[in-house]
């Protein structure tokens, strides 16, 4: 073989090399970015946590840290229940107003003198009950859940008012709720210990039961699921029941943190658990989304309303930003389901 022979076939195997090379820098860059946007949420919670530590020094002070977690704990117990729901293409605009008045019968129940443990089951019914009528209107008669649970927010509104007579009351005193206001296990507040107990709970179930893959199924196509021998009105019923308990829950952890049954406890508060669902990667369409990625959601949405307060932003333009966060979640997530469907 001539030196000549052999240089055409070193300059041929060459540029195979360089190829062998840029394709494994272009699979290296497509996992480090399959990563980014996997965790996205994550960062920029990171990234806005980061932001709000240099902007204030008050933001990592360990009593405001601890206030973050304490009101996330109430919303996450509820978007808990909001995620199941909306990963079954549904939604619930009731548990706002469960919460309220799961809050103010149980204080109502203390206030009277009647053992705390039966006041507590007596919330918690309240707001199984209410997934109970959410689950039956939509599953027996295929009503739209928006129509079913906007229903319920108005009716259980009425009925918080209507029980309390608009008045607000005081049990402060009660060392149940006392405890569950101010104690801690291991150093840990127990409303937050409740709220993390849950979300671990939850997540088991969503990732790791024949239910919680049947719920993902409904979501993703509701005829397929049914063809495939899925009961999915059972299955949205128990999705139901267990958004509307948790929303009991919701109130019990009120009460308890405020001292207090309030009629207007809850306001809004089934559009932040919405919103950090969707923030956390929960798609509205179904069939998409993880409970940690809500966790996420919730912490972000009370980062921000902490941060802005602790930078002086003012109050009138806080809900502008909340509203553009909430905005860009929603338009991710219809972007991504466009993409998925190509």
């Amino acid at each position: 073989m001539s030196e000549q022979d052999v240089i055409v076939k070193e300059s041929a195997v060459e540029p195979l090399k360089t190829t062998g090379k840029q394709g494994q820098a272009d699979v290296r860059t497509n996992h480090f970015l399959s990563i980014l946007l996997k965790n996205k949420v994550l960062i920029a919670l990171l990234l806005l946590s980061l932001f709000f530590s240099v902007s204030s020094e008050q933001f990592l002070r360990v009593d405001n840290i601890l206030n973050i977690f304490l009101q996330s704990a109430i919303m996450g117990i509820v978007a808990i229940g909001m995620t199941y729901v909306i990963i079954t293409a549904g939604i619930d605009l009731g548990v706002g107003s469960v919460v309220a008045v799961s809050g103010m019968f149980i204080a109502g129940l203390v206030n009277a003198g009647v053992p705390f443990v039966i006041a507590m089951l007596a919330g918690l019914l309240i707001g199984l009950a209410s997934g109970l009528i959410n689950g039956f209107f939509i599953t027996r008669f295929n009503m739209a859940p928006f129509i079913v649970t906007l229903g319920m927010m108005a009716a259980a509104r009425s009925i918080t008012l209507v029980y309390s007579d608009a008045q607000t009351i005081s049990v402060y005193k009660d060392p149940v709720l006392q405890y569950l206001r101010m104690g801690d296990i291991a150093g840990i507040p127990v409303l937050i210990v409740i709220t993390v107990i849950m979300f671990f709970l939850a997540h088991y179930v969503l990732s790791g039961t024949v239910f919680g893959r049947h719920v993902y199924a409904i979501g993703s196509n509701k005829k397929a699921a049914e063809l495939s021998g899925i009961h999915v009105k059972r299955v949205e019923l128990v999705v139901y029941l267990i958004a509307g308990t948790l929303a009991g829950l919701g109130g019990l952890m009120m009460t308890a943190r405020l001292g207090s049954g309030t009629p207007l406890a809850g306001v809004n508060l089934e559009l932040m658990a919405i919103a950090a669902v969707v923030i956390g990667g929960t798609s509205l369409s179904g069939g998409k989304g993880t409970i940690f990625g809500t966790l996420v959601g919730v912490l972000l949405i009370n980062v921000l309303n902490t941060g802005m307060n602790l930078i002086n932003i003012s109050s009138n333009y806080q809900g502008l930003i909340m509203g553009g966060v909430i905005l860009l979640a929603a338009l991710i997530d219809s972007v991504s389901n466009r993409k998925a469907k190509k």
